[in-house]
């Protein structure tokens, strides 16, 4: 069975969490932007002790496991973390795709003279 260096398994680790905090980075501006919340106004995202702490602590079990079998935690978190990785890359994308999309309809309405704020009583036409 193949297994990664423990330094590789690391950076992986930091690779997969960062990914983590653009994907709640993204979520909440997208939370914030269906509240009708402008850009300036919304909420950040806390990564700490998340960053710094999980993947430690997942490299630590790894490494731990290893010690009786080799390489077993060292697969086993990589491929859970690898796993994560997918689906935060995923859910990143699809999410900021939403929030552009909202963006640019809060952009227009600002144009055309709506509230940027929620747009109550603002009618815009269809094709504006």
């Amino acid at each position: 069975m193949i297994a990664i260096p423990a330094w590789a398994l690391l950076m992986l680790l930091f690779v997969a969490w960062i990914l983590w905090m653009y994907a709640c980075t993204t979520e909440v501006a997208l939370s914030e932007a269906r509240k009708g919340i402008p850009e300036g106004e919304r909420k950040g995202v806390s990564i700490f002790p998340v960053l710094p702490i999980f993947p430690l602590v997942f490299w630590g079990i790894a490494l731990f496991i290893d010690q009786f079998a080799r390489p077993w935690g060292t697969n086993l978190v990589a491929g859970f973390h690898l796993a994560l990785s997918l689906g935060w890359l995923v859910s990143t994308i699809r999410d900021g795709r939403e929030l552009t999309k909202i963006d640019g309809a809060t952009q227009h309405a600002v144009e055309i003279g709506c509230s940027s704020r929620h747009n109550l009583g603002c009618y815009v036409p269809k094709g504006s």
